[in-house]
């Protein structure tokens, strides 16, 4: 099964919150997007984003001189600690949600699934919000909101980083790919001492660098305490090809993702290695859990894998097998 940018860890899951954060992002940014650009107080875009962005004056009361400018008064309409919380849901342009979609595209379906989904969304929006308040914190009489997911996308990196340091990264990748590509650390590296580079020296002063530098520190901190009693996501060895020692063969068809979820549990619970994947022929996109699943196992697993998966049959339609 391809995937388009991504790296070549396994996943076991559809990443459903990975993909809910991209859905936010675009339906918010379209929203913004198709109010007026004229600056006006009341509706326009930039109305929007004083009144529900993080504005550093507003946040920490040292407004002084600014205190009367328009973004700091629309900003007080609602609590400084509720817009530091919605100002990572908003993006300044195209291009700017255009970079975190990419970047959370990547990265975002193994930290997800490394953490678990009960921890995924605390964990990164937790990180995107102290990451605000640094910002507010270095910036403090601003009157300029600060807006964007980057400090979401920061914690995701850094929890990255330390999490799978030898994942590799592919324009296009399938379960025969292994060991090629890019170490994912080199493309992480050089984002992260850009970003330090531009947070010390202030280049770049119309954007937020100490969101994503701290944002980054905090996840890199707190990925591995906060992934505790999780299953780790093996990553794989560039070294050796995957599954080297037996071809792996179907064993099941499963109907639909939730199914082969099961099927994929109870063998593994058994004590057999299976992976799910999108069965050929079915252009069912991999966020959707509609359209069949083969169960994989070993090849010299088979065998216990059908005795195990045989009694579950309630019939013959129940679930087709090789």
């Amino acid at each position: 099964m391809a995937r388009i940018l991504s790296d070549d860890l396994p996943r076991p899951r559809v990443p459903v919150l990975t993909y809910a954060l991209m859905a936010a992002w675009t339906v918010l940014w379209i929203i913004q997007s198709i109010r007026p650009d004229d600056g006006n107080i009341d509706d326009s875009s930039q109305a929007l984003a004083c009144r529900w962005g993080m504005v550093p004056a507003h946040l920490t009361g040292q407004g002084g001189a600014v205190a009367g400018d328009p973004c700091v008064v629309l900003s007080t309409e609602h609590s400084p600690w509720v817009e530091t919380l919605t100002a990572q849901f908003l993006h300044a342009s195209w291009w700017h949600l255009l970079g975190n979609l990419v970047l959370i595209w990547i990265f975002a379906p193994a930290v997800e699934e490394r953490l678990g989904r009960a921890r995924f969304l605390p964990f990164v929006i937790g990180v995107g919000y102290v990451a605000f308040l640094a910002e507010a914190v270095v910036d403090a009489s601003s009157a300029q909101p600060v807006i964007g997911g980057s400090g979401i996308v920061a914690g995701v990196l850094g929890a990255y980083l330390v999490l799978f340091p030898r994942a590799r990264l592919h324009l296009a990748w399938t379960d025969a790919r292994r060991g090629a590509g890019l170490p994912a650390w080199i493309l992480i590296a050089l984002w992260v001492a850009w970003e330090t580079v531009a947070a010390i020296s202030g280049a770049q002063a119309g954007t937020a660098h100490w969101v994503h530098v701290v944002g980054f520190a905090l996840g890199a901190l707190l990925a591995i305490p906060v992934a505790a009693g999780r299953p780790d996501v093996a990553a794989p060895d560039a070294a050796a090809p995957a599954r080297p020692e037996v071809a792996w063969v179907r064993v099941a068809i499963a109907h639909n993702q939730p199914e082969a979820e099961m099927i994929q549990g109870i063998l593994t619970d058994a004590g057999i290695p299976a992976y799910v994947r999108r069965m050929a022929g079915f252009d069912v996109p991999d966020y959707l859990a509609g359209g069949p699943r083969d169960i994989m196992v070993p090849g010299d697993r088979a065998i216990e894998a059908h005795a195990l998966i045989d009694p579950m049959d309630a019939g013959p339609d129940a679930r087709r097998r090789d």
